[in-house]
């Protein structure tokens, strides 16, 4: 599914900027290609102006040579938001796809509650700032450079850090700890913000040569690979939290039976992610291939934990179990998705 969605974003987004141009020569045998007047208006390039020449395995790729940057701008009409929740979706939207500065006007003027709206959204971005905030109108400036960023470092920190939440959950799982487990919870919630700015990081650089370059990322089909990958680490992180949350649901001491069962699919669900982030980093295939292979024993796990799980007296406490199960096991599943990642990266 997360494929044929990166798919679909970079066949619209290319689509949308395709022109065929016929190929000439000069007298002397040279060949020239037009480029349209408006691409040359949009990079800011004048007549006398560098352009660099690479040759690729299936195609050419003409660059300005000089770094001429332009500013994204979106504008968002706050009227159009019944709510919160589509306002801050929009807002979010607006960041991943890269835009500099979002714009979000009222053809009256913005209540006190809408910006509060817009603060609050704020607050969940890296590197987002109101830079002006008038009656009918707030400005959001993003003030994040891409080339201060390494994705490979941005992606090993994200994963660490879900790992880190899922661990603690389970911790206090293990000791009935619901402090640990509020702890982790709003950890998760916080590490949000980094896969947010990660996506909007790796769709600057699918979209961008040199910003590609200056991240050290990797040509257009790697970084199209880490962006699946960020999207499975992002599901892996929203589960971790979810466990963190739903551990802070139980108030009675559990069986031991039921904490081994869970500390065993924990244990290899843990290694699963280690072993499949490494194998995309090292482009390993036997690893990718081992942590498919366990998904068996996630399976077999979680059959005898839901059997336990049904059996629970309290119905409070066999949702809970059920829901930690289901989203281990849902972890596990994301782990053998980018373990499918590092084969695809293998032969992109």
């Amino acid at each position: 599914m997360y494929i044929t969605t990166c798919l679909y974003i970079y066949s619209n987004y290319f689509s949308s900027k395709l022109e065929i141009r016929k190929l000439q020569t000069t007298a002397a045998g040279t060949f020239i290609v037009t480029i349209p007047k408006e691409w040359a208006a949009k990079l800011r390039l004048e007549r006398g102006d560098l352009v660099s020449m690479e040759l690729e395995e299936s195609g050419l790729l003409i660059s300005p040579t000089k770094s001429k940057p332009s500013s994204l701008t979106r504008t968002l009409e706050i009227d159009q938001f019944e709510n919160q929740k589509l306002l801050e979706l929009c807002i979010t939207a607006s960041y991943v796809q890269g835009h500099d500065v979002t714009q979000i006007i009222s053809k009256d003027k913005i209540l006190p509650d809408q910006k509060r709206w817009v603060r609050q959204a704020v607050e969940g971005l890296i590197g987002v700032e109101i830079a002006e905030d008038y009656s009918d109108r707030i400005i959001l400036q993003n003030l994040v450079e891409p080339s201060r960023f390494g994705i490979d470092k941005l992606l090993e920190r994200f994963s660490a850090t879900s790992k880190a939440v899922f661990q603690d959950a389970i911790k206090a799982f293990i000791e009935n700890d619901l402090a640990l487990a509020q702890d982790a919870f709003e950890r998760g919630e916080e590490s949000t913000k980094l896969y947010r700015l990660l996506m909007r990081l790796a769709l600057q650089a699918a979209r961008n040569k040199k910003i590609r370059d200056e991240m050290k990322a990797g040509d257009f089909s790697t970084v199209a690979v880490k962006i699946i990958a960020i999207r499975e680490l992002g599901r892996i992180a929203y589960y971790a939290m979810r466990i963190a949350e739903h551990v802070g649901e139980i108030q009675v001491r559990l069986g031991e039976e039921i904490v081994s069962l869970i500390q065993k699919m924990t244990r290899i669900t843990i290694e699963m992610q280690e072993q499949a982030f490494t194998a995309l980093g090292n482009k390993d295939l036997g690893q990718a291939a081992s942590v498919i292979d366990r998904m068996a024993q996630i399976r077999k796990l979680y059959e005898n934990a839901h059997d336990i799980a049904v059996k629970e007296k309290d119905e409070r406490t066999s949702l809970a179990l059920f829901l930690i199960i289901r989203d281990i096991r849902a972890i596990a599943g994301y782990a053998v998705a980018l373990a499918d990642d590092a084969v695809l990266g293998i032969f992109a």
